[in-house]
C-alpha cells in the first residue's frame, strides 16, 4: 500500500522544486547579463533593417565587379582564340 506523503515531506518537495526552478531562472538571467556585458556591440548597435539595408547597398557593386572580371576573362579568351 502506498502511503501518502506527510505535510512536511510535501512542503519539502515543493520547496525543492521552487529552489530548482529559481536556480535555473537565475542562471539564465545571469548568463544573459554576462553575455551582453562581454559582447555589448554585437546586437545593440544596429537593427536588422539597418544591416539589411547595408547589405543590399554593397551587393550590386560586388556583382558588377564579378561581371566586369568575367567580361575581361572572356575578352582575353576570345583574343587568344583569334590568334
Amino acid at each position: 500500500m502506498a502511503k501518502s506523503l506527510s505535510d512536511k515531506e510535501h512542503k519539502a518537495t515543493q520547496r525543492r522544486w521552487l529552489i530548482t526552478s529559481l536556480l535555473i531562472y537565475g542562471t539564465m538571467v545571469v548568463g544573459l547579463l554576462g553575455y551582453f556585458a562581454v559582447f555589448p556591440d554585437s546586437m545593440t548597435q544596429s537593427t536588422h533593417a539597418e544591416a539589411t539595408r547595408t547589405q543590399t547597398l554593397t551587393k550590386p557593386a560586388r556583382y558588377e565587379a564579378v561581371i566586369a572580371n568575367w567580361n575581361r576573362y572572356r575578352n582575353k579568351d576570345a583574343r587568344a582564340d583569334a590568334r
